[in-house]
């Protein structure tokens, strides 16, 4: 168990605060029909489509930027450090997108401005989500590092599930023309709650222990994984690539099944009509609910069987029912519901010691910018362009849908392999 209240507190503390963060970087997935119609009122509903798609990616193509810059800090400086400095990053522009004018009042500029505040909160998810992780697995005792991890994937699918959640409020308070309307821009309000997260007061004691632990370690080790000044990150990761290119590789199933389930799935239905705004809504929340209880199950369950044996079985069922999905013709809502929720359940599988499976791979002096660079280059690339790639191949054929989707699934299945189970070993 942890030995301290202080390190107790901290371990609610980081996953409270990534809970938020990613409130508000998820915000985007359910409004997008809304934002789309406000900041990119184009005619021909293909090309705006794309542009809107590519608005939302924007958020996932700059986390590696985030990760080449908070990853260094939290190895250098402190996960805190780190961890604070995000939140602020991703809490003022979320909040500024609520008082953005729309494309009607100013123009061009607001497109603009829209796309240049995803950027900001892309950053900020490429630095305070890994270091967050890491943070969780490292003062995790050795027999729960599976069910510590899993608490920021957990935390981060409730911040997910809030972004519905809030939706669904909204539509007991105004009707779905007011939230068109102005309505909307309520939600984007509440991250000014993240702000006192960023200027918390460090807890000492759990980064002196880490610090320590680091030294000591390394010392033994003759030094040989001590960060010189003159190492570039890239040579660093050299070092490493094994276990850099199989997260990646791993990250890149994730990325394309979160999307998919959560970003492109309601677009595209409440797009064609099969859904309403609502109806997508409670598909979400129905998919999110299922994910947090998997996760938190499956991540308990790994510290006493093995991380491969969850990840591997995730990302087999999860393959089973995005073909079913793609495949099927499918016009009930009701079935969409019960789809949402199988598919949370066996994604919530693979996440459960996905977050221990990674943290236990790279040594302590570059885990933070190992994770961190490795997911965020995979979220980036896979998870940035697949609901781009899908809008294109749907429109072509359902069948095209599940060619880029095996690629990666065989890619994921075969680097889970190539990496160590280090489930209830010391971290290297």
């Amino acid at each position: 168990m942890l030995e301290n209240k202080s390190e107790k507190r901290e371990m609610a503390i980081s996953a409270i605060g990534n809970m938020l963060v990613w409130y508000n970087f998820a915000l985007f997935m359910p409004f997008l029909p809304i934002l789309s119609k406000h900041f990119f009122p184009l005619e021909n509903h293909v090309i705006r489509d794309m542009v809107t798609l590519v608005a939302m990616s924007m958020g996932l193509f700059m986390r590696p930027v985030g990760s080449v810059i908070f990853g260094p800090i939290g190895d250098k400086i402190g996960r805190e450090k780190a961890i604070s400095l995000a939140i602020l990053l991703m809490a003022v522009p979320t909040f500024l997108i609520g008082l953005l004018p729309s494309y009607e009042q100013i123009g061009i500029w607001s497109p603009i401005l829209l796309v240049l505040l995803r950027t900001c909160q892309g950053i900020s998810m490429g630095g305070e989500y890994t270091a967050a992780m890491v943070h969780l697995v490292e003062i995790a005792p050795s027999n729960r590092r599976g069910f510590f991890g899993c608490l920021s994937d957990a935390g981060s699918q409730v911040g997910v599930l809030l972004s519905g959640e809030v939706l669904l409020l909204l539509h007991s308070f105004y009707s779905e023309t007011e939230i068109y309307n102005n309505a909307w821009r309520i939600p984007f309000f509440f991250a000014i709650i993240l702000v006192p997260f960023a200027f918390r007061r460090p807890q000492k004691k759990v980064e002196e222990n880490t610090t320590k632990k680091i030294t000591e370690k390394d010392k033994a080790k003759k030094g040989e994984n001590i960060i010189s000044k003159q190492e570039s990150i890239l040579s660093l990761l050299a070092k490493h690539k094994t276990e850099v290119l199989c997260t990646i590789a791993i990250t890149a199933f994730s990325a394309i099944a979160f999307y998919t389930l959560l970003n492109f799935l309601p677009y595209y239905l409440v797009n064609v009509g099969i859904l309403s705004l609502k109806d997508a809504a409670i598909c979400s929340v129905i998919a999110n609910v299922c994910i947090i209880a998997s996760i938190l199950v499956s991540g308990f369950l790994s510290d006493l069987f093995s991380r491969k044996i969850f990840i591997q079985l995730g990302i087999i069922c999860v393959t089973a029912v995005t073909y079913y999905v793609f495949l099927g013709d499918i016009k009930s809502p009701f079935v969409w519901f019960i789809c949402h929720g199988v598919y949370g359940i066996f994604l919530g599988m693979y996440y459960g010691g996905r977050a221990a499976f990674f943290a236990e791979s790279f040594p302590k002096n570059i885990r933070c910018t190992g994770v961190s660079i490795s997911l965020s280059l995979a979220q980036a690339i896979f998870g940035g362009g697949i609901s781009i790639v899908l809008n294109y191949c749907i429109s072509v054929s359902s069948f095209l849908v599940v060619l880029p989707i095996t690629v990666v699934i065989v890619l994921a299945l075969f680097a889970v392999t190539k990496i160590e189970d280090r489930t209830g070993q010391e971290l290297i």
